[in-house]
């Protein structure tokens, strides 16, 4: 009887620590796509949104979408933690 209790003791503690380590990883290293498609519309909520498209994907560092709205397209780029940074062209200089 005692050891139906220590292989359930074991399977009870070993499932919370898995839990937390993914509840953690998740915390501090994930970028989930429809957590970050939530982010891109809670970011145009005044525009209408079209099309959202990945351009690139670097795991940890960035992700890169275009995003067409009626008002154009907006190349923008996520980090950890679903910052959004808005990506502006630069200009040719005339000499």
């Amino acid at each position: 009887m005692s050891f139906l209790y220590s292989v359930l003791y074991t399977l009870i503690l070993g499932a919370v620590f898995i839990f937390l380590f993914i509840f953690a990883y998740d915390l501090l290293y994930g970028e989930k796509q429809e957590k970050q498609t939530k982010k891109l519309h809670k970011y145009f909520q005044k525009e209408t949104i079209k099309k959202i498209d990945v351009l690139e994907r670097q795991p940890r560092k960035f992700t890169m979408y275009q995003v067409t709205t009626n008002n154009g397209v907006q190349k923008i780029k996520m980090k950890p933690g679903y910052k959004v940074i808005k990506i502006v062209s630069k200009e040719k200089k005339k000499k």
